[in-house]
């Protein structure tokens, strides 16, 4: 038992003395229970605090939904007030806009939230200025405080340290505002756990400083299949730098073990959502399956980095919405089979509980808690349609899903307990789970921060320029020439082409041209050389339709290929292709006279890296690039590229590969 007095914060001026000691009156009676008192370990804390709890208070734990200030953009009315004082309900989801069977509560008034839903779990979506966030996130602390029994609130977000040129919803909603480095393709180019461990570290005092308990990430999937939307949001193709990433970033967030300076991780998506088809991803129905082509890729490829997270502490695990299907390969020890003949249950990962009990838990030993991927009950319920809603709840309950995303309303919830559905014991499984990570994370004894602080530290100097050297440096040369390194006092001519909002990162690389140093023409025949910047996206919510073919074709993804041939016919092009996903180079390489892969970085370090700066680019190539449409259809969607032979590879004019790993130097 610790009797190091911790710093306690409250508004509510509860505070009670007790053997010379001071704990906060959680809920307001003039004595210490256990549950307040810091001195007790998290663990029983939790247990007696859940035995505290109504059953309607417990089910409310049970769900986090997006929450937002009352003046956000976000909210259909926005309004002058700092908390939200209206319930929002709608008619689709927010995220993938499919029509719901009926209205959905997204987001609750923060009383709602707090009082009537007993909401302790939330998700910031809003890119506030760092004391406006900190401002923000006391407030709905305070609200928590004057609940009855005091539970504090434990805000989780989506990553917010990466460049984003282009904000988008459910995937990076926040930009500029805390340091901003490469994405994680990006990080993975650099090879060097080391850093990604400092990187987790130093974000984690950013967050902190903001009011922001827990991460949504990061995601652990081997990036098997090329064209996945979602695959720049991986650490790339190889099973074993993923699981060094993926344990060295849950070290730097969360430390040796939570604590009131750790962020805590949710690391998803269990056991690997890479495996797609034909790049279809299971937030919609046509990609809802995990089919795996390849006896036992799911233990080769797919299951070391979460081991790894698992090894490393990771406080919670998020599978994803997809199911397997029987039509795989053999991937599961028979005493794991779901049945006589039948590999797999066909559900849901969430809903799954010999993924979750028998794998994550019991073979793997995941000992912190299930978050659900967002929308399981009333928008993605692969393999389990056929349930009312309480009973979907029940089912991923008992399979061992603790907590339930993006979902503000727990009345399903609260039906499947009075149905007789789920026991006392169900849910008291889930809270002592949920309620042991916030009294890890200090949030029971202070959960306040010091606004004015928040400014200071959220995007402070030093962690930027550790971010923007990450950025340089993570540029991989694929094929140098003699127009590098780039020289300022020339004139250069600089043109962007790709997909969202393509006309503003355009004026943003005129501008760092300028700013470098060099003329920026108007033409390329007014040029000593070009910058030519490609920005092919597959975007999930807009490219992932049925019956609608993917494709990793610069030309199908906003890339004018006709035009960036013309210039590298008329000046010396310094060709840049932002590797999102690996493209097919086949007609945009060769004209070039250098290239040089990018992962998500700002146009200014991008010209820096390029003059040099840092040593120049040091990446390599975390994927590999296919030699062809046909090449990527011929290959076993769970298998990555790196492993999938030489026949894969593209190989650009002069012959070299560019194959995982690939990348030169100045």
């Amino acid at each position: 038992m610790t009797t190091r007095q911790p710093t306690l914060g409250s508004r509510s001026k509860r505070i009670i003395d007790h053997d010379g000691l001071q704990f906060r009156d959680l809920d307001g009676d003039g004595k210490l229970t256990p549950y307040e008192d810091w001195r007790l370990p998290a663990g029983e804390r939790a247990a007696d605090l859940v035995g505290r709890m109504t059953p309607q208070e417990k089910a409310g734990l049970m769900v986090i939904g997006s929450h937002h200030p009352g003046y956000s953009g976000f909210l259909p009315n926005p309004s002058d007030e700092l908390l939200n004082p209206e319930d929002v309900w709608r008619d689709a989801n927010p995220i993938t806009s499919q029509p719901y069977p009926e209205p959905v509560l997204v987001t609750s008034s923060t009383d709602n939230a707090i009082n009537l839903r007993h909401q302790r779990f939330l998700i910031c979506r809003d890119n506030l200025a760092p004391k406006e966030l900190a401002v923000w996130t006391n407030a709905v602390q305070e609200v928590a405080e004057n609940s009855r029994l005091g539970i504090p609130v434990s805000f989780a977000s989506n990553p917010r340290n990466h460049v984003a040129l282009v904000a988008q919803f459910g995937v990076n909603e926040s930009a500029g505002v805390f340091s901003e480095w490469p994405n994680e393709l990006g990080l993975a180019a650099l090879d060097d756990a080391e850093l990604m461990e400092t990187f987790g570290a130093e974000i984690a005092k950013e967050w902190r400083a903001g009011g922001i308990h827990k991460l949504y990430g990061y995601m652990a999937d081997v990036a098997s299949e090329p064209r996945w939307s979602r695959f720049n949001g991986t650490f790339g193709e190889d099973p074993g730098l993923a699981s060094d990433y993926t344990a060295a970033v849950v070290r730097g967030m969360q430390g040796e073990k939570l604590s009131d300076a750790s962020v805590a991780t949710t690391i998803k998506h269990f056991p690997g959502g890479g495996v797609r088809l034909d790049g279809h991803d299971p937030h919609f129905e046509w990609g809802q399956t995990n089919e795996y082509p390849t006896e036992d890729a799911l233990a080769t490829y797919h299951l070391p980095p979460f081991q790894a997270a698992v090894d490393a502490g990771a406080s919670s695990i998020m599978p994803y919405y997809a199911k397997p299907v029987n039509s795989s390969a053999t991937q599961l020890p028979a005493e794991q089979w779901a049945g006589p003949g039948r590999q797999f249950a066909e559900v849901a990962f969430a809903y799954d509980p010999i993924f979750l009990a028998t794998i994550l838990r019991e073979q793997m030993g995941h000992a912190g808690y299930v978050n659900s991927d967002s929308g399981i009950i009333d928008a993605m319920p692969w393999g389990v349609e056929e349930l009312s809603k309480p009973e979907r709840f029940a089912a991923a309950v008992k399979a061992g899903t603790d907590i339930f995303s993006d979902m503000a309303d727990p009345t399903e919830l609260n039906k499947a307990y009075e149905q007789g559905l789920l026991a006392d014991a169900d849910l008291d499984r889930a809270c002592t789970r949920l309620l042991t990570e916030l009294f890890e994370l200090g949030l029971f004894d202070n959960p306040y921060v010091d606004e004015d602080a928040a400014a200071e530290i959220i995007g402070a100097e030093e962690i930027s320029a550790l971010g923007a050297k990450a950025q340089r440096q993570s540029v991989t040369l694929l094929r140098t020439g003699e127009i590098l390194p780039l020289r300022p006092n020339t004139k250069i001519y600089a043109y962007a082409t790709g997909r969202t909002q393509i006309d503003s990162v355009q004026e943003k690389l005129a501008a760092a041209v300028e700013k470098f140093g060099a003329t920026l023409v108007d033409a390329p025949e007014e040029a000593d050389l070009a910058i030519v910047w490609a920005r092919p996206e597959i975007a999930l919510f807009e490219d992932d339709r049925e019956g609608v073919a993917l494709s990793v074709d610069p030309g199908d993804n906003g890339v004018d290929v006709e035009r960036v041939v013309e210039i590298e016919k008329t000046v010396p092009t310094l060709l840049a292709v932002n590797m999102t996903n690996p493209w097919l180079l086949a007609e945009i390489e060769p004209g070039a006279a250098a290239v040089v892969a990018t992962f998500e970085i700002t146009p200014e370090n991008l010209l820096r890296s390029l003059a040099g700066e840092d040593g120049g680019p040091q990446g390599t190539l975390p994927l590999t690039v296919p030699r062809s449409a046909q090449a990527i259809a011929d290959s076993p969607r769970d298998v990555p590229g790196k492993f999938c032979g030489e026949d894969y590879v593209y190989l650009d004019r002069d012959g070299v590969a560019y194959s995982y790993g690939h990348g030169l130097r100045y």
